[in-house]
């Protein structure tokens, strides 16, 4: 092993100095893969779109305030790790770029999986170098996740850094997390193949609209909101491999369900907002026009269902394309992704959209969201992107001279920020609803084992009732800013539906009784 990487570091000098840094040194990570040899000829093998070739990596890095030098390669005390991987290329239109994108999962020298913490990042075992290669602005999908997040919702953690692959400078990345179940991630529960009846099939999943690659099949297909088109399922956790067939039915059937009952505008006690949690589709929309992101709804959009849980919209992923950013055109301030004539997904985005009582919700969460020093305001996206670009400006150099590039990168700042005060205006034009801000009643623990607590005001909240699961009514409960708990002990334990009455509006949240 030392003896192969002394070779690469002689090599990773190499090219350092035809790039005049003879002295390499970056203040974001320095990310080095060496592949195994090849049996045939002894030379690193090539890394190819599955499957994934054994590797090692190292990562020069100590925190974000400690420059890193390729010179402590072999310093224990400046790597972050220093390990067994394995690596494939991945994505879709990325694979025909010069500069890859990389797939990748830490490994034991047996070939399981290794749970270490990257760059500070929670520890997993997967994880995804983003070459960022269409983005002339570097920080789309950081932008994104980082305004997801600030929405109360996961979205994948990243860290900048620079990478060198065989002895080849790849420039600028974004190390980032892949979307996987996990408690650090998408925290739902595990499926296993045993779990084929309910309440255990019942959860959990993650699917996604995309496109049928290789080891990702279709796992069902609806028609489009255009004519002759259809959006792909595909089940991403768990894998279509070991998803067995009840499991499969029962999401398809679930996912159905939920698109026919928005399609019949069914808003009530067993409607579609019972299935869903209406936050997340919410959020989600505002974040993917927000941004214009020319693949929303119809392509890299995930959804994830716990068990016993309600059906929720995202993990957020691939902003690419957006904000102005698409060879295609087709990113604008002033369209709506939904009824674009191009990417709309399936036709219950757009029946979410014109459907009052989905709507009043949408109009109410942008102001919120948009609100001075709000996470949404135009003010404060503006700060982040600036923060983001201030960061990896330095890199940028090395970047563009590796990829022989030739641009003003301080214009495509301007003209981002540019577009989006226009979209910003252009949504605010559209939402024109009601100026009053319904803020759904907060309860919690949800599921309980009997009592459930309201937090913040609830002065205005006139009624709450709670239902079987069948539409039968088995209580009503009267609460004020003294009387803040309802108890559900003397109840079986169960699926209940729970239906908050306020001055403003009325709320209907699936709530979960156990013991335990």
């Amino acid at each position: 092993m030392g003896k192969r990487f002394t070779i690469f570091f002689l090599l990773v000098w190499h090219i350092s100095s035809l790039y005049g840094q003879e002295n390499f040194s970056s203040h974001l990570p320095i990310v080095i893969i060496q592949t195994d040899p090849d049996p045939s000829n002894g030379q690193p093998m090539s890394i190819v779109d599955e499957p994934k070739v054994g590797a090692w990596m190292k990562i020069i890095y100590v925190n974000d305030q400690t420059t890193n030098h390729l010179s402590d390669s072999t310093n224990p005390t400046c790597l972050n790790y220093d390990g067994h991987i394995g690596i494939e290329t991945r994505g879709s239109t990325s694979q025909f770029s010069e500069k890859k994108s990389y797939g990748l999962e830490t490994r034991h020298a047996d070939g399981t999986n290794n749970n270490v913490s990257l760059m500070g990042l929670p520890k997993e075992n997967d994880w995804v170098l983003n070459s960022i290669y269409s983005d002339p602005c570097y920080l789309r999908d950081c932008l994104t996740y980082t305004l997801g997040r600030r929405t109360g919702h996961y979205a994948p953690r990243t860290h900048y850094c620079e990478v060198f692959v065989n002895g080849d400078y790849r420039g600028l990345y974004m190390l980032t997390e892949k979307i996987k179940i996990d408690r650090h991630r998408v925290d739902i529960a595990k499926l296993a193949a045993t779990d084929t009846v309910e309440p255990a099939v019942t959860g959990g999943y993650i699917f996604k609209a995309d496109r049928a690659n290789q080891g990702e099949p279709m796992a069902w297909a609806t028609p489009s909101s255009l004519p002759d088109n259809y959006v792909i399922y595909i089940l991403h956790d768990p894998k279509p491999s070991k998803a067995v067939p009840a499991q499969v039915h029962y999401i398809h059937s679930y996912f159905d369900r939920f698109q026919q009952a928005v399609a019949d505008g069914d808003t009530s006690l067993v409607g579609y907002p019972s299935m869903i949690d209406e936050e997340s589709f919410v959020d989600y929309m505002i974040i993917n026009e927000l941004a214009s992101n020319v693949d929303a709804y119809q392509l890299s959009t995930f959804f994830h269902k716990d068990r016993d849980g309600e059906l929720c919209a995202g993990p957020l992923w691939d902003f690419n394309f957006a904000y102005g950013n698409d060879f295609s055109d087709r990113s604008h301030h002033d369209q709506w992704q939904f009824a674009n004539g191009s990417n709309t997904g399936s036709p219950f985005w757009q029946q979410l959209f014109n459907d009052p009582w989905f709507q009043r919700r949408l109009i109410s969460r942008w102001k919120q969201l948009t609100a001075a020093n709000h996470p949404l305001s135009f003010h404060n996206t503006k700060l982040l992107i600036d923060s983001i670009a201030n960061h990896i400006y330095p890199a940028l150099v090395r970047e563009r001279l590796r990829w022989n590039l030739d641009y003003d990168y301080d214009n495509h700042i301007f003209l981002m920020k540019d577009w989006l005060r226009k979209r910003y205006h252009w949504i605010n034009l559209q939402l024109t609803g009601d100026s009053i801000i319904f803020l759904e009643p907060a309860f919690y623990p949800n599921p309980t084992t009997g009592i459930i607590n309201f937090a913040g005001q609830t002065g205005n909240i006139k009624k709450i009732q709670l239902f079987n699961i069948r539409g039968r009514m088995m209580a009503e409960y009267f609460i004020d800013d003294e009387a803040r708990q309802i108890d559900l002990r003397h109840f079986p334990d169960g699926i209940y539906i729970l239906q908050i009455v306020t001055d403003d509006d009325t709320f209907t949240k699936k709530i979960v009784k156990a013991k335990h």
